[in-house]
């Protein structure tokens, strides 16, 4: 829901298991400090999953199945790591894992306050990455979420709720009915940025979303990942 406080509105799915979606989150904040809207937008994080019921299995036999060879997943896996050191962030391909990251979703939603959601969610995407942590215990996710300053009672929410996991698959139906694949970015609901944009392209929506452009055809494309896997 829209903060009155805001003038615009930023939709953004991902998944924290998603090679692209931490690049491109970083990219896109790093656009929004340079635009000088950050205090005019209101950024909702919502949720999609990539392994919506599968088991967590390493992050390199993931790939290598669902790209069809070893070679595809080799190159995608340089790619991503190529342009994550270019933005500052560290792939440890070799210790990530792919699952059903749905306990880390329901968690995000029930943080109100939202600089602490802000901190939880790159905080799930650092420690996942880079550090090898688990997003599919119970235990690792609330190790991560105390961190950065969860409390228990949003914790013990997150476990409970039964709409909170609603809300999740409600983001999911939605997205799916836009684009296929994340991230998705969708602007003040008038126009959708796909993948890891360059930052001048998140700038380019940005002021797009300020000139109230909404045009049919005006999406913006990029590198994502669907339920088959991810494009170079």
């Amino acid at each position: 829901m829209q903060n009155p406080s805001k003038k615009y509105v930023v939709d953004i799915w991902s998944d924290y298991v998603c090679p692209w979606c931490w690049i491109a989150k970083r990219r896109f904040e790093n656009a929004l400090d340079r635009s000088g809207m950050k205090d005019d937008v209101q950024v909702n994080v919502r949720a999609y999953r990539l392994a919506a019921n599968q088991a967590p299995e390493p992050m390199i036999g993931a790939l290598k199945r669902k790209l069809g060879n070893p070679g595809s997943a080799d190159a995608m896996m340089s790619t991503v790591s190529k342009y994550g050191q270019a933005d500052g962030l560290d792939y440890r391909f070799d210790t990530m894992m792919f699952g059903d990251t749905a306990d880390a979703h329901v968690l995000v939603k029930a943080v109100e306050d939202e600089a602490v959601k802000k901190r939880l969610v790159e905080a799930l995407y650092e420690q996942s990455t880079s550090h090898g942590r688990s997003l599919f215990d119970r235990s690792s996710l609330e190790a991560i979420a105390r961190e950065v300053g969860v409390s228990d009672e949003s914790i013990q929410l997150a476990w409970s709720s039964m709409e909170l996991r609603d809300e999740m698959r409600d983001d999911e139906h939605f997205a799916a009915q836009l684009r296929s694949g994340v991230p998705l970015f969708v602007f003040d609901s008038a126009f959708s940025v796909s993948g890891a944009q360059p930052e001048a392209a998140f700038i380019e929506a940005l002021n797009k979303m300020v000139a109230n452009a909404n045009t049919e055809d005006s999406s913006i494309m990029g590198q994502v990942c669907g339920i088959d896997g991810c494009t170079i």
